[in-house]
């Protein structure tokens, strides 16, 4: 089909009402709920996100020709970094200090506006290429409505005790001026100094101990160093200086130095030995640190001797693990450096500068003052914003923390009841569990989710605020717009009498989609339809939401329902290019779908995703997508046979080759079925396709031929059997090519009788089982074996099909292959040009897997002869198609050939080339020559 015809269906679709049709029709069966993960409505759809609303098409569609009420309401994500660092770009902003000049109302409506624009544009986009999906009424994470499903949810880990705010470690993006989570951090190769550092010991003159670090700018916070207390450790003399560290790391360490080992010691040796900063002169806060701080501490967890010099820098302030040590270990935690990445007005001569820019100075600071003992660089993976690309840094700032770590087991044992498709993405996700820690729920930005917290300026209640009706009893003055800066004016009256405050801070994006499951659905106001679909009965997305979506629903709903949202989770890979790169842009390998559906069509576009294991990363090549639209011309081809050559449907009596194809057509429905159910789409895809290829088009239609040729007067038998062809693969392929499966049933099924207006409105086909005979299935695998031996010794020996062939034997041992020659023996006569066929001994035989075929090469006279008028016949039938004439248009035809040469064949060859008369001698009408034998037969054709 071409897009043009395409765009027609389309067009039928709008006019008919048909998918609110097919959807009325399964209004009061029983429920489906497809959630759809909300993307960002960035603009122009790409060929990764195409693939991922085709794939949710193809499922959304089976399941409600299945007999289920599927809901399909389709979501759009619309708040968080993505979209504000868009805008910001598009303001020429550089910091946050710009958008509060700017002011925040007019900033956040540049958001939403960024936010909304593109969501009726890719909604029709993804409905262009057959996405049957509600969107007239998507779920927008920025309506007040939602914002009060998440305010719900924040509330209840709240009253559960889930929620504190804490100084603790966590990645910050310095650009975007924020806190990230764990699910926020791409990690890329980065090269960063290596050094090792001499800290004084104190009260020991020329003693230092000796310390490993990447990230000197930590240098600062430092207040502690851990050792291992079983492993052992060595002091060593190097020129005038005494060294500790490591004993196996010793010889690692020293490179090229002359050392000796003056005393070896336990690692506990070495608790609470103190000493001193060497960067304590550049700080203001050092003094704090003193008390407690500058000691040695110990740490089996932490400390290994893999690399460094066992010695490890302890800074609480910027790493999960040094916090850890620190509080157990009572250390001091310190942090100076601001959001914005850069040392505050504490850090000295470092004041002011990037704390990762300051790498350099502090490294100088170091050698100037003697405590540099060697630098070196590394490459190791480094923590990046995934949102901006900037390198993020660990820091202890203020937040609000979800506590996970009170709930990961049973996040763990829940995700056990999830079906995951394929099953290793269950493991994914476990790994990943495993390792959770709290989630920093606050962001420190503007577009998002407000925070529902009210703090008393006073006395320092917290009121966390769980609905509009709630903040309405409690404050008179409750905006139209939940979002900042309206909500930040509420004012809530504390029990002390002064004034509760919201904090500024909005949550984190992840928050917002991991509700969808219940705020898509108006849920807590919307009771009813939350219990009568929730939770999910399907997800389809890529592994990033392993991480992303998947984790923050899994989250949400155990804090409220302690319970999955979802039971079965479909995982598909990332869209490559045919080099396995990923498309991007920046990269210029960009395949853009409609680049696809012009070249070829849509439902080309759908079925090649469709067609291979989703679970894999999708190698898009032009190659492989031209290789398919050669397929679909064959099946276009079978269909349009049917078209053609089927007047009417009136079941007669079977036969064999009728029995054969019925029974591998319920027999296909059992295994599209079963792989649909199983979420192996991609099986289904391949099973239709060789069905109709193989089995209706190269095998079916050129056994019955001429059962249905008008000359014969056509055969009842074999009419029905293509209406039933017809009218199961139409329903079968409508989830993969909707397109395909509507032409069909309007051109084809329609026109024969058929009631329903449209394929989409029609049940799912369902197997008859009685049938399905598997011992015919076999023998005609069989009779398909010889028939290609056959015309394989055909090849060998230089004689063309159309020539017929007076015998062919067949042998074999097994008694199958007996029986197959004895059933199939019209069919392998027909299928191989030859009179007879026995089974026997020969002269010689071609074997292939235990059958042995022998055809007789001599052509008699007789043989000859018919072998002309084959010839004769398909050089008319050529001629025809050259002439445009259809299969109704009757001519005379002209021959200047000797009567004699086609007396015994003159009816059969007026009813093959439907001639109403044969004329010898003179040539009239269209003309063309046969050339046979040596021989020049001249044809002509007129038209009727």
């Amino acid at each position: 089909m071409k897009p043009e015809e395409e765009a027609k269906i389309k067009q039928f679709w709008e006019k008919n009402d048909i998918y609110q049709k097919a959807k009325a029709v399964r209004k009061n069966a029983k429920k489906f709920y497809f959630l759809d993960g909300p993307p960002y409505a960035s603009g122009n759809i790409h060929m990764g996100t195409a693939w991922n609303k085709i794939l949710k098409d193809v499922y959304i569609r089976f399941w409600r020709m299945h007999g289920f009420n599927v809901w399909d309401q389709p979501g759009y994500d619309t708040h968080g970094l993505p979209i504000e660092k868009k805008v910001e770009a598009l303001l020429h902003f550089k910091s946050k200090a710009d958008i509060e000049q700017y002011g925040i109302e007019k900033f956040n409506q540049q958001c939403k506006k960024f936010a909304t624009e593109h969501i009726s544009a890719m909604s029709g986009e993804f409905y262009d290429i057959g996405v049957w999906m509600d969107w007239d009424n998507p779920y927008l994470t920025l309506s007040n409505e939602y914002i009060e499903s998440a305010w719900y949810t924040f509330k209840i880990a709240y009253q559960k005790g889930l929620l504190y705010r804490g100084l603790y470690p966590v990645h910050v993006c310095p650009k975007c001026e924020t806190a990230v989570a764990y699910n926020e951090i791409e990690y890329k190769k980065m090269a960063d100094p290596s050094i090792y550092v001499k800290f004084p010991v104190a009260d020991e003159k020329n003693t230092f101990l000796l310390i490993w670090t990447t990230t000197p700018w930590t240098l600062l916070a430092n207040t502690g160093v851990m050792m291992h207390p079983k492993a052992e450790y060595v002091k060593i003399k190097v020129d005038e200086e005494i060294l500790i560290l490591a004993k196996d790391l010793l010889e690692k360490a020293m490179g090229e130095r002359r050392y000796k080992i003056i005393e070896t010691m336990k690692g506990s040796k070495l608790r609470d030995i103190r000493y001193t900063n060497p960067l304590a002169s550049f700080i203001e806060f050092s003094n704090d640190i003193e008390p407690t701080g500058y000691r040695v501490v110990s740490s089996e967890q932490f400390v290994t001797m893999d690399d460094g010099t066992g010695l490890v820098h302890c800074a609480p302030g910027h790493g999960k693990e040094d916090y850890k040590v620190g509080v157990e270990s009572k250390l001091p935690i310190i942090c100076h450096v601001r959001l914005d990445g850069k040392f505050d007005e504490k850090c000295g001569k470092f004041s002011g500068i990037n704390a990762r820019q300051a790498n350099t100075d502090i490294i100088n600071e170091l050698n100037a003052s003697g405590y540099l003992f060697n630098e070196e660089k590394i490459v190791h993976d480094y923590p990046c914003c995934w949102r901006c690309d900037s390198q993020l840094l660990m820091i202890s700032v203020y937040q609000w923390f979800f506590k996970i770590t009170d709930i990961r087991d049973k996040l763990i044992e829940e995700n056990k009841s999830v079906n995951w498709f394929p099953d290793w993405a269950k493991s994914r996700f476990d790994n990943w569990l495993q390792t959770l820690g709290d989630w920093p729920i606050s962001r420190q930005r503007y577009w998002g989710i407000p925070l529902p917290i009210w703090i008393c300026e006073k006395c320092e209640k917290i009121d966390v605020i769980g609905s509009v009706e709630e903040l309405g009893s409690l404050s008179k003055k409750v905006p139209k717009d939940l979002h900042r800066p309206f909500i930040d004016d509420v004012i809530i009256k504390c029990q002390c009498g002064s004034s509760m405050k919201r904090i500024s801070d909005v949550l984190d994006v992840w928050f917002d989609s991991g509700v969808a499951s219940w705020g898509s659905l108006g849920y807590p106001k919307n009771k009813e339809l939350f219990e009568k679909i929730w939770p999910a009965d399907l997800n389809i997305e890529g592994p990033d939401q392993i991480r992303g979506w998947w984790n923050s629903q899994l989250i949400t709903s155990m804090i409220v329902f302690d319970k999955a949202p979802f039971k079965n989770i479909l995982f598909h890979g990332f869209m490559l290019d045919a080099h396995g790169i990923k498309m991007s842009k920046s990269k210029g390998n960009i395949t853009a779908p409609f680049d696809v559906v012009k070249k070829y069509n849509r439902d080309i576009l759908r079925f090649y995703l469709s067609s291979s294991a989703p679970w894999d990363d999708y190698y898009f090549n032009w190659k492989n997508a031209d290789a398919l639209s050669k397929k679909f011309l064959i099946v276009e081809n079978a269909f349009e046979f049917v078209n053609t050559y089927v007047p009417r449907v009136k079941k007669g009596e079977l036969k064999i080759e009728d029995k054969w194809i019925l029974s591998k057509l319920n027999s296909l429905i059992k295994d599209v079925t079963n792989n649909f159910e199983k979420y192996n789409s991609h099986k289904s895809a391949d099973a239709i396709m060789d069905f109709i290829i193989n089995d209706f088009s190269r095998t079916y239609i050129k056994i019955i031929r001429d059962r249905v040729w008008p000359a014969y007067g056509g055969d009842d038998a074999a009419f029905y059997t293509l209406y039933k062809i017809c009218k199961t693969i139409s329903r079968l392929i409508a989830p993969l090519c909707p397109f395909l499966a509507e032409h069909i049933h309007q051109n084809i099924l329609r026109k024969l009788g058929e009631s329903i207006e449209s394929v989409h409105m029609c049940n799912w086909p369902v197997e008859e089982n009685d049938l399905i005979d598997r011992d015919i299935e076999k023998y005609m695998r069989n009779a398909l074996k010889i028939i290609e031996i056959a015309n394989n010794l055909r090849q060998e020996k230089k004689i063309k099909l159309r020539w017929p062939l007076a015998q062919r034997i067949v042998n074999a041992e097994s008694e199958d292959v007996r029986n197959t020659v004895k059933i199939m023996a019209d069919i392998i006569k027909q299928m191989t040009n030859v009179k007879d066929i026995k089974f026997g001994n020969a002269p010689e035989f071609k074997e292939v897997d235990g059958m042995k075929v022998y055809i007789n090469p001599n052509i008699t006279e007789e043989l000859k002869q018919e072998a002309f008028v084959r010839e004769l016949i398909r050089k008319i039938q050529d001629m025809r198609k050259k002439n445009d004439m259809v299969i109704k248009d009757s001519i005379d035809l002209y021959l200047s050939c000797p009567t004699s040469r086609i007396d015994e064949f003159v009816e059969d060859m007026k009813k093959e080339v439907g001639a109403k008369t044969i004329s010898f001698g003179k040539i009239k009408g269209k003309k063309d020559v046969l050339e046979f034998e040596g021989m020049k037969i001249e044809i002509g054709i007129e038209k009727l």
